[in-house]
C-alpha cells in the first residue's frame, strides 16, 4: 500500500489524541492529589493555631520555620481579641472578671470613643474561647456575664479556698 503525507499527518493527529487524551487524565489525577495535600495542610494550619500555646520557642521556630505564620492576625484574631488577650497575659494569675477585662480594653485605647460596647466587645473576643486560648468560668449571676472569670488555658484557677482545679 502506498503512504501519502496525507495518511502520516492523520496518523500523527489520531496518535497525539490519544497522547493528550492520557495525559489529560494524567493531570486531572495530579489535580486530586494536589488538593488532597493543600487540604491536609490546611487542617495542620488549623491545628498549629490551636495548640501553637503549647509550643516551646524551639518549637515555634521550627514551625515558622515550615512556612506557617504565627501573628496574631493570621491566626485570625481580630484586635479587639488580640488587646483583651494581651490584657489576660499581662494580669497577675492571667485572669480578670469579664467586667475587669472589658474596662482594662477600654483603658487600653488612645481615644476612647473608639470603644466598642460590652456586648460587641464579647462578640469580638470569642475566637479567644473558641480557640480555647482564653476560658470563662461562670460567676455567681447565671444572667450576667460581667462577673464570669476569664483566664488563659493553661493556668490554674482558685475555685473554693484551699482547692484548686486546673483547667
Amino acid at each position: 500500500m502506498n503512504t501519502t503525507i496525507v495518511d502520516v499527518l492523520i496518523e500523527n493527529i489520531k496518535t497525539d489524541q490519544v497522547l493528550l487524551e492520557q495525559t489529560e487524565t494524567k493531570m486531572e489525577t495530579i489535580k486530586d492529589e494536589k488538593r488532597i495535600i493543600v487540604d491536609r495542610l490546611k487542617d495542620y494550619k488549623r491545628d498549629v493555631t490551636v495548640l501553637l500555646k503549647y509550643a516551646d520557642d524551639a518549637q515555634q521556630k521550627k514551625i515558622e520555620a515550615l512556612g506557617f505564620d504565627l501573628s496574631e492576625s493570621e491566626r485570625g484574631f481580630n484586635l479587639i481579641a488580640s488587646a483583651a488577650l494581651d490584657i489576660i497575659m499581662k494580669v497577675k494569675d492571667n485572669q480578670l472578671s469579664n467586667a475587669e477585662l472589658y474596662n482594662a480594653y477600654v483603658k487600653s485605647l488612645k481615644n476612647k470613643d473608639e470603644a466598642v460596647n460590652y456586648t460587641e466587645f464579647n462578640i469580638k473576643c470569642r475566637s479567644l474561647f473558641n480557640t480555647q486560648r482564653l476560658l470563662r468560668k461562670k460567676g455567681k449571676d447565671s444572667k450576667s456575664s460581667k462577673e464570669d472569670i476569664i483566664s488563659l488555658n493553661g493556668r490554674v484557677l482558685k475555685s473554693q479556698p484551699g482547692k484548686q482545679v486546673k483547667k
